[in-house]
């Protein structure tokens, strides 16, 4: 694995423990008396963080009474936040020796296995594990992004992709499970694109790659190029006709441009009548002309095609705006911003026709989301600009939107 990927996949080093949750709690074993008061002791010295002193009460209990699973486990786990991971494993063997179902001491274990280089020891507990440990979300992400180093090792991505996934659902604003998820995906992505250049170098797809990596630098001139060769290759190339349209408008804010873009967006409704991307595309189009009836019928259909499609919503939403209908607007914009929360052109549209309806507050609202959403685009835009070189301004089909 890579310095980068192994940066994200250890930068947990710490993760919470609530001392009493982290094993089920088993009545006390015996009638020997004081064994409640060690473990209420090491539980206070865990959250004290005096471990010796944790490890000194829960050996006392396990002097007691040797097979006390919350003394065995807890021992265990006290001893891996001291990084005494061969100690560690030899209690949470013992706990799990006890009761196997302690998913959690199996996790823990699992992680020492792979401090201590027992890579395969480590890859079946945190297998069988993970997914078991809902209750315990940060346990569950740092050994989930244990488990997904040892797929990757292994080059297993689709393996490791399917335990990022179920890290996303139980934390889905992480950063490291979203960088490596995004790690993941650039390494598929760059072997597909080395395969493709090796079996096929002069294929409409590689021509079309091509362009998607030059639009990614920010080259729309020489990514238009590159559509119109794969076009020329296989004129019915899927996606192709609407990815041209988009950089001619990208690369020319002309009235020209939007005519050569238009054309690409009906080839590609030719090519698949249930484009409703480029149906949207062409009622922008025609919305920027003042072609509202035009810009209408186009934005109904995208919206017959995809009922997800924000950018349909947002479109339908303006024109009734714009033709004294502000009434019927709000459902299709109320829309656009529930489909898709981060769509800030939407929640713009809603600020002005809130405040057209005279809800000040509910205005308000809308514009504060809107501001913060162009600020994290100028976050990205800006961190952008640090890779790819800047290469002149892209019109947008927004023009009135700051």
């Amino acid at each position: 694995m890579s310095t980068i990927l192994r940066v994200a996949v250890f930068s947990l080093m710490f993760f919470s423990f609530t001392f009493g949750d982290l094993f089920a709690q088993k009545a006390i074993s015996g009638p020997q008396r004081g064994i409640r008061e060690h473990i209420a002791r090491a539980q206070q010295a865990v959250a004290d963080k005096q471990f010796d002193s944790a490890i000194r009460e829960l050996n006392a209990v396990l002097v007691i009474d040797s097979k006390n699973v919350e003394a065995r486990g807890n021992l265990g786990v006290v001893q891996f936040l001291e990084g005494k991971y061969a100690e560690a494993s030899q209690n949470l063997r013992a706990a799990l020796q006890l009761q196997p179902s302690l998913w959690k001491a199996q996790a823990i274990l699992g992680l020492c296995e792979k401090a201590q280089g027992r890579l395969d020891s480590a890859k079946t507990l945190l297998e069988k594990s993970v997914p078991h440990m809902q209750q315990e979300p940060k346990l569950q992400v740092r050994a989930g992004l244990a488990l997904v180093e040892l797929d990757y090792q292994r080059r297993d991505l689709e393996k490791a992709l399917g335990v990022l996934t179920l890290l996303q659902n139980t934390d889905p604003t992480n950063a490291d499970v979203l960088y490596v998820v995004y790690r993941i995906h650039t390494d598929l992505a760059t072997e597909a694109r080395q395969t493709l250049a090796m079996v096929a170098p002069d294929s409409a797809r590689m021509h079309q790659l091509l362009a998607q990596h030059l639009i990614n630098e920010r080259d729309a001139k020489n990514a238009v190029m590159q559509y119109r060769e794969a076009l020329r290759i296989d004129p019915h190339l899927p996606g192709a006709h609407f990815e041209l349209g988009e950089a001619i408008l990208m690369d020319s804010g002309t009235t020209g441009g939007q005519q050569d873009a238009q054309r690409e967006f009906e080839a590609a409704i030719a090519v698949n009548p249930g484009d409703a991307k480029s149906e949207c595309r062409l009622g922008g189009l025609f919305s920027l002309r003042g072609d509202t009836e035009s810009a209408r019928k186009h934005f109904l259909r995208a919206a017959e095609l995809d009922p997800n499609e924000s950018e349909a919503q947002v479109g339908l939403g303006k024109i009734l705006m714009s033709t004294g209908h502000p009434e019927e607007a709000l459902p299709h914009l109320l829309a656009a911003v529930r489909l898709d929360p981060t769509n800030a052109p939407a929640h713009y549209r809603l600020s002005q026709l809130y405040r057209q309806l005279g809800r000040t507050s509910n205005a308000e609202q809308e514009i504060a989301t809107f501001k913060e959403l162009r600020k994290t685009e100028e976050r990205l835009r800006s961190a952008y600009a640090q890779v790819y070189k800047e290469s002149g301004s892209s019109q947008t089909l927004n023009p009135d939107i700051p």
